[in-house]
């Protein structure tokens, strides 16, 4: 066998290793990757009153909030930074 043809069978070796080992287990999360995942208090999820009740905004209850809907209840409620 000539050496030109050792070289895609070292290939074949050597990627069937990589395929047969372990895969790579996933760290442990350390205390900052713990602190930044845990839901603070200006999250939504914290405070369901901050979010909006979609309900209410659609009117026809079809089950899309159309955007004359939409602009419908933005007009009578304004939010904070235009009162």
């Amino acid at each position: 066998m000539k050496t030109r043809h050792w070289a895609p069978l070292a290939l074949f070796a050597v990627a069937g290793a990589a395929f047969a080992a372990e895969p790579a287990k996933k760290p442990a999360n350390t205390p900052q990757q713990a602190a930044a995942t845990k839901p603070t208090a200006a999250s939504p999820a914290a405070n369901a009153s901050a979010t909006r009740d979609w309900s209410r905004i659609d009117t026809n209850k079809d089950g899309h909030v159309s955007p004359e809907e939409m602009e419908k209840y933005l007009a009578e409620n304004p939010g904070p930074l235009r009162k």
